[in-house]
């Protein structure tokens, strides 16, 4: 048995961003050790008390600190309650939840507390960046660090060339690139993270925590109607936060390669944009040439019959027991 991987999560809730961050409180393979609520699907107040609701839901407690409320990259913050609802997570509207904004620096206390720590970036760059500028030695304990973003060889989803976290802040996600070594998953892979109706029915149904029932059910249907604009057709909506938690337990479901990551900052269609080489012969030579940069992993393919069974047994709490359909 393998001993549960202690993460610490950057998030900003978000219906996508919420469900993987349930996904990751119900694994039994992974250890949440904190969570940095951050400005992005909408403002930094509202994730953090997304944030308390969810754990409320599911009666966990763990450490949120409060994270950066706009971009490194100008002062003009877009938010997408068109997408996530006003209060972010669809029609659920979580009512009572009292929270205190705890200080940023607190973060670094997860790493003297736990030991192999691992990040996990499921938002906006920008408080790993400070997080990493305020507090480097401490950031540099940690074992791994896992980022959903970009778009590399498919179309971006904010603009042609972006995706909105790292269109978001761009300047953040270029340091991130040129000062950690990342595992990279971008639309290329989480485009493949279709969960349907069908299966958040089931959940709504048969989920054994029934306080998750409701609320689960309410926000996917709002974000699903809303991706019936964008994919006319599609049968639920992609979950692209998920993939970094799953990779986490089963890295066998991914196919990665490694590159150098280059984010386009400048406010021209381009911003956002990231940018690795693709040609056949980047190969050894080519790698050897680049020592001196940084090169991340980037997640190109998933295997979705994989995928669909891990989501629905951690969803279940059965991870170690196959999901049966009914």
């Amino acid at each position: 048995m393998m001993m549960p991987r202690n993460v610490l999560m950057f998030a900003d809730p978000g219906v996508d961003d919420a469900i993987a961050l349930i996904y990751a409180l119900l694994h039994p393979d992974i250890n949440v050790v904190g969570i940095v609520s951050g400005y992005g699907n909408v403002e930094v107040e509202v994730t953090t008390r997304n944030i308390y609701a969810i754990l409320n839901m599911l009666d966990m407690d763990v450490p949120v600190f409060g994270g950066a409320n706009q971009p490194a990259s100008d002062v003009y913050v877009e938010f997408y309650p068109e997408v996530h609802g006003v209060g972010g997570l669809g029609q659920f509207e979580p009512e009572g939840i009292g929270f205190q904004l705890t200080n940023f620096t607190d973060l670094y206390e997860v790493f003297d507390r736990y030991e192999g720590v691992a990040i996990v970036d499921v938002g906006r760059n920008t408080g790993l960046m400070l997080a990493y500028m305020l507090g480097k030695q401490k950031m540099e304990k940690a074992t791994d660090c896992f980022l959903m973003g970009g778009a590399f060889l498919t179309p971006g989803n904010v603009t042609p060339a972006a995706e909105a976290n790292f269109y978001g802040d761009p300047v953040a996600s270029k340091f991130v690139f040129e000062n950690i070594r990342s595992h990279v998953f971008p639309l290329d892979a989480t485009e493949k993270a279709l969960v349907t109706q069908e299966m958040i029915g089931y959940l709504a149904e048969w989920s054994p925590i029934e306080r998750l029932r409701g609320p689960l059910q309410e926000m996917f249907t709002f974000y699903a109607e809303k991706y019936q604009e964008f994919v006319p057709g599609i049968q639920g909506a992609y979950i692209h936060d998920l993939l970094p938690l799953m990779y986490l337990t089963n890295p066998e479901l991914f196919t990665m390669i490694e590159r150098e990551i280059f984010i386009e900052t400048s406010t021209g269609p381009a911003r956002g944009a990231s940018i690795a080489d693709f040609r056949p012969n980047y190969g050894i030579a080519a790698a050897e040439a680049e020592e001196e940069h940084l090169r991340h992993k980037i997640a190109m393919d998933m295997d979705y019959e994989g995928f669909y069974y891990l989501f629905m047994n951690v969803f279940m709490n059965s991870v170690r027991t196959p999901y049966v359909h009914r």
